[in-house]
């Protein structure tokens, strides 16, 4: 596999990823720790927030370097 389809693969992976955790993500407090409470991945309701909050804005943020990555890449 070349450098290309490591990171069409690498893309697919993380924006799944970032929709699944969107869709996970509640603004309402109670509703968040109904989702998760079987799991028990979290302490509470406050913490899983502020986890899945900072892990949407790291998804997001590879996703826009990605793009920019093939923006470039297109461009030369």
């Amino acid at each position: 596999m070349n450098n290309i389809n490591i990171l069409s693969i690498l893309s697919i992976g993380i924006n799944i990823l970032l929709i699944l955790v969107i869709l996970i993500r509640s603004p309402n407090e109670q509703s968040l720790q109904e989702n998760l409470d079987p799991f028990k991945f979290f302490e509470s309701a406050r913490k899983a927030e502020k986890f899945i909050d900072k892990l949407i804005g790291i998804l997001t943020i590879l996703f826009f370097i990605l793009a920019l990555f093939y923006s470039i890449r297109s461009y030369f």
